[in-house]
């Protein structure tokens, strides 16, 4: 992955990217490859900094978020990806209410989490988003229009 450029090794057009912000370089690497294995596009940022600048030019569309930064909490970021339609987890090795009541939208992974947990629930999440965009076949069944029948 490539930080400045915000390009990743896997070229796949079309498919879906994967946003991951985490300041520690093996388990952001883990994660990667967890999600690469699965035929996701990732991008990977160590910082806010970083995260913002690589959502400005392309929005993911899961983003898997450590909560406590470098440079801050993911908080902020996490609320402008929902708003933006994009799927949230947030990873955090503090207690459980170390994230607020108004950032519930977004899962919630304990650290430490297996990089193959969260590549699963990606996979999971991306597939749900999937269907819910997909319109649906409506199948009308003939009724009976003879009386007498039944």
């Amino acid at each position: 992955m490539n930080e400045e450029t915000g390009t990743s090794n896997n070229d796949a057009c079309g498919q879906p990217v994967v946003l991951v912000v985490e300041d520690s370089v093996l388990v952001a690497m883990a994660i990667e490859d967890a999600l690469n294995e699965r035929g996701l596009q990732v991008i990977v940022a160590a910082t806010l900094a970083a995260a913002e600048q690589m959502v400005e030019r392309s929005a993911p569309d899961l983003a898997l978020l450590d909560l406590q930064l470098p440079d801050g909490l993911s908080l902020d970021l996490a609320c402008r990806l929902r708003d933006a339609g994009c799927t949230v987890a947030i990873t955090s090795g503090l207690d459980s209410g170390a994230v607020p009541d108004s950032h519930r939208f977004a899962v919630q992974f304990r650290k430490p989490t297996s990089p193959d947990l969260l590549a699963d629930w990606a996979v999971a999440s991306l597939q749900g988003d999937l269907l819910e965009r997909t319109p649906r076949k409506t199948t009308t069944i003939p009724s009976c229009s003879r009386s007498g029948t039944g």
